[in-house]
């Protein structure tokens, strides 16, 4: 196989349900880079929150962060692009947030901020309250009411709205969808990632690859969610995890089994001939 980059999702993915990496995407992951194959992590989370899983699985390459909208080094520090929501549509999408009494976290690439408490305090954990496993490497949340100060002083690179019914969230993103400039995802099932318009992990990828000289013809992207779409219809080998959305199955080259069930090592050992 010529592949020479693999893009992999992080939760629901790499991770178990309780945020862990099973031992056998560890094993394979450790093969394919013993091999020389570059292995990205590609998240909708800031890179801070995956610096943890890099260190587990020793490898060096840079993080996909916020959907796309950094790539970064996380071992040197070195950011590699970075692509920030424009202010005049941040205002807009703070102005709606008012309106609707809708709690936001708004991230840079250092720190998250909130105009609300409980969000302030349960950090990721807000989205995703299965995970057990706590973070070494973790970020700090602000609460902030003065969002003109936020959007003056800070660049941000992904804003997020947490709603647990899934008829008000699509609602939401279709409202959102309607500020100039941006794009707006799932990232999870009760989560919108709102990022600059020109951001996708596909777009990531896409540039990721090319500084490395490598082919797209010659990359694999394994996704679950509305997030990794562009990454696996930009990638030579799409994978959909089983517990993935539909939308995913219908463009992906195969469908792997799910993250409770290392989905990610059982389509690479099939796409390299692994045992």
């Amino acid at each position: 196989m010529p592949y020479k980059l693999i893009a992999i999702d992080c939760d629901n993915t790499l991770l178990d349900k309780k945020g862990n990496i099973p031992e056998e995407n560890k094993r394979i992951i450790k093969i394919l880079n013993q091999k020389g194959i570059e292995i990205i992590i590609a998240t909708g989370r800031n890179d801070i929150l995956v610096y943890d899983y890099i260190k587990e699985l020793d490898i060096k390459a840079p993080v996909i962060g916020c959907n796309g909208a950094s790539i970064r080094e996380l071992r040197s520090g070195k950011i590699l692009s970075i692509t920030p929501i424009k202010k005049t549509a941040l205002k807009e999408i703070f102005s709606y947030s008012s309106k609707n009494n809708l709690p936001f976290k708004a991230f840079t690439m250092k720190k998250g901020f909130s105009n609300d408490k409980m969000s302030v305090e349960l950090g990721i954990n807000a989205i995703i309250n299965t995970y057990t496993k706590a973070l070494i490497e973790n970020i700090k949340y602000e609460y902030i009411t003065d969002t003109q100060k936020l959007i003056d002083e800070e660049e941000i690179i992904k804003v997020v709205f947490v709603e647990d019914k899934p008829k008000e969230l699509e609602r939401i993103k279709q409202d959102i969808a309607c500020i100039a400039d941006i794009s707006a995802v799932r990232s999870a099932r009760n989560c919108i990632d709102i990022c600059d318009k020109t951001v996708s992990k596909g777009n990531a990828l896409e540039k990721y690859a090319a500084s490395l000289s490598i082919d797209l013809k010659d990359t694999i992207a394994i996704g679950d969610s509305e997030n990794d779409y562009y990454m696996l219809k930009k990638a030579g080998f799409s994978v959909a995890m089983e517990n993935g959305e539909d939308s995913l199955k219908e463009i992906a080259d195969m469908v792997t089994l799910s993250n409770d069930n290392c989905g990610v090592s059982f389509a690479l050992k099939k796409i390299f001939s692994l045992e």
